[in-house]
């Protein structure tokens, strides 16, 4: 194996054998990903676990991680250097993680109250919600998901599932002009309909 690509620790990953691991990956080199893991890892962990505030959880981040390296090596942009590819990656991974720990602690604290208790304040409100994300095509739908719950940037999430930059903006713009002309009543302020005054 090259002397550049040792994973002992001596030899600094530069961005150009990070960009050689990355192609070596790419052709399912497996032992290229574990010099990327060990180059990369410790760095990689304290950023997720500072996200999430949680090892446990940060580490199956740090899985997620390098599994999407794994299946999306191709993916890479050689526009970014691998670093900030891979940090963008991981600060993605953090979030949603974050997100679904959030949301499986709620379904837990829902089911421990009871079929009787209230769902909802609002459930009208939410009904027209939820079939305006319904409406959406899948992927508007997964582009607003990533959007609102990671807070990434259109470039981020771009890198972090492997589309091109205008695709996720073209699919941003039309999903929200969708879900706005659809959640528009939510908004109307009881307007009256008939044409009467007020």
């Amino acid at each position: 194996m090259d002397k550049e690509f040792q994973a002992d620790g001596i030899f600094p990953l530069t961005s150009e054998a990070a960009v050689a691991l990355l192609k070596k990956i790419q052709d399912g080199d497996k032992s290229a990903l574990a010099i990327l893991y060990d180059k990369t890892s410790p760095l990689l962990f304290g950023l997720v676990l500072r996200t999430l505030g949680n090892r446990a959880l940060a580490e199956e981040a740090l899985l997620d991680v390098y599994t999407h390296i794994w299946r999306h090596a191709a993916s890479y942009d050689p526009r970014l250097l691998p670093l900030e590819w891979m940090t963008a990656i991981a600060r993605a991974r953090a979030v949603a993680k974050m997100h679904w720990s959030k949301q499986d602690r709620k379904k837990r604290e829902l089911s421990a109250r009871g079929p009787d208790s209230p769902m909802t304040v609002a459930p009208e409100q939410q009904k027209i919600a939820r079939d305006a994300m319904g409406s959406l095509a899948p992927t508007q739908r997964e582009i607003i998901d990533w959007i609102y719950y990671s807070g990434l940037s259109c470039g981020e999430i771009a890198a972090q599932i492997g589309k091109p930059i205008g695709a996720i903006r073209t699919h941003a713009r039309f999903g929200l002009s969708k879900l706005s002309d659809a959640l528009r009543p939510l908004f109307e302020d009881g307007e009256d309909t008939t044409g009467g005054s007020r």
